[in-house]
């Protein structure tokens, strides 16, 4: 792996889930939940990846993990092909990829105590000795704000921000150099949420980890990213910087999702109503998956699908619609 070159590379991702019926239970149709996915992280930066629920954005991140197997397409990470790799071949790999989950519920075991959580990973890969393990484990506690006094607690002793505090602490305890983090601040109130995204900025900054960071909230999104994906029906319609996409979004689709978020100031953007519900990943529509609910509909977007590509004049930005040449 070169000066410059992506951590993670992700090359026409794609994630079916088989749809079976009748009496032998045969294929009968596939559910596209991620089709075609191009996209890249570097080194220490954050790509948000937003979009409707249900378009794919979980399967793709736990795809690019390997916690799902892909259908077709390529995951590259540091440089190496590991889209084939077998349980066993993937085991060094998985110390350097970690995943912060949705749910600080239901995503600890309530059988075993924070220590127990956190300290599994170095079990596992067999990271040290005994007593280093648990002097890891104090140094993960203290650095997510935790008291190290704690560590004998189970998960429902603690609130849903401690909760998610230990989720990262467990996904800290290998050094992983690119995390997951599939709406890990959803599910909180939103003082915590505040909280826990200045904590995984703090160490993003201190340790300099990549993150692909899952949200459906516009305005986290905005708070913790240097680039942004927006996910359609299993597809990417536009990957820009943050600060680009916000200011002057190319797509139909993500202007409609600008347009939602609450504006302080008068004289906002105005809102933008989607006719219509989101089709079907089992069904998807020829040409544009958004043509359906698109105010600006053209002939052609019926029947053919637009490619991601940069709009003439902007090579760090690009968006899949016939409106770009």
């Amino acid at each position: 792996m070169s000066p410059g070159d992506p951590l993670v590379e992700v090359t026409d991702l794609r994630k079916h889930f088989p749809v079976r019926g009748g009496v032998f239970r045969r294929v009968v149709g596939q559910i596209k939940a991620v089709d075609g996915v191009t996209l890249a992280v570097g080194p220490g930066q954050t790509l948000g990846l937003v979009g409707e629920s249900g378009c794919g954005k979980s399967t793709l991140g736990r795809t690019i993990l390997r916690l799902q197997e892909p259908t077709g397409g390529s995951i590259r990470f540091g440089g190496e092909d590991i889209t084939h790799l077998t349980r066993q071949q993937l085991m060094p790999w998985r110390q350097r990829m970690q995943a912060v989950f949705q749910d600080p519920y239901g995503s600890l075991s309530p059988r075993r105590t924070v220590a127990e959580t956190v300290r599994e990973p170095l079990d596992v890969h067999r990271v040290g000795t005994s007593a280093a393990r648990n002097a890891r484990v104090a140094e993960l506690l203290d650095e997510v704000g935790l008291s190290p006094r704690t560590a004998d607690r189970y998960p429902h002793e603690f609130s849903g921000g401690q909760r998610q505090r230990v989720g990262i602490a467990r996904a800290l305890a290998l050094n992983p150099r690119f995390i997951v983090a599939d709406e890990p601040v959803s599910a909180l109130d939103v003082s915590v949420q505040s909280q826990v995204l200045n904590l995984i900025a703090r160490l993003q900054r201190e340790r300099g980890i990549a993150f692909l960071f899952i949200s459906h909230d516009l305005a986290v999104i905005q708070h913790v990213s240097d680039r942004i994906g927006v996910m359609y029906l299993g597809k990417l319609v536009e990957l820009a910087p943050a600060a680009a996409l916000f200011r002057q979004p190319l797509h139909p689709y993500t202007e409609a999702l600008l347009s939602a978020v609450p504006q302080v100031e008068v004289g906002g953007r105005k809102r933008i109503v989607l006719s219509g519900d989101v089709p079907s990943p089992r069904n998807p529509p020829a040409g544009c998956p958004f043509h359906t609910r698109c105010p600006k509909v053209m002939e052609k977007c019926r029947t053919l699908v637009p490619p991601l590509k940069s709009p003439e004049g902007d090579g760090f930005r690009t968006v899949a619609c016939h409106l770009y040449p």
